[in-house]
């Protein structure tokens, strides 16, 4: 467990490294999946439109609606995925992620939302240990000093 978390911190502390991406997909789902209806091509287009807007809260109902027309669709998982960690739901959206990858296992945007997704996963294990002020000092300083360790290999 705290091999897992080092590997999630270590991705946190490489974020400012890497380019930073658009975090709003744009690939067409239905260019990708052309079997879907046109209801769940339009729901996912209203879900995608609500995700560039930085209206999460809109976009995850319409991609759960599409995803119950369409259980199979790497696409819209992925998407959901990405409303639910947009707004806090971090555990749904990793679960959401892996989906997608167990279907479409070349999907580079999933691979990047999922990584995403266990940073944030870090930072809240992070901020339960400094919530646990001198009970979590001895397991925060453990961590930190694993994390500059692995950093220092890049």
């Amino acid at each position: 467990m705290k091999r897992a978390n080092l590997l999630l911190i270590t991705a946190v502390l490489l974020m400012p490294q890497m380019a930073m991406a658009d975090d709003t997909p744009t690939n067409a789902m239905a260019a990708s999946n052309p079997t879907a209806t046109p209801q769940t091509v339009s729901l996912y287009d209203q879900g995608l439109a609500a995700s560039q807007a930085n209206d999460f809260q809109k976009a995850l109902p319409l991609f759960e609606q599409a995803l119950r027309n369409d259980p199979n669709n790497p696409d819209i998982l992925n998407m959901l995925a990405h409303a639910q960690r947009k707004i806090g739901l971090i555990d749904e959206s990793i679960a959401n992620y892996k989906k997608a990858l167990e279907l479409r296992p070349k999907f580079p945007e999933a691979h990047e939302y999922l990584g995403e997704a266990y940073m944030q996963a870090a930072m809240r294990e992070v901020e339960t240990l400094k919530n646990y002020g001198n009970d979590g000092k001895e397991e925060l300083e453990d961590l930190s000093g694993d994390i500059k360790e692995e950093t220092q290999k890049l």
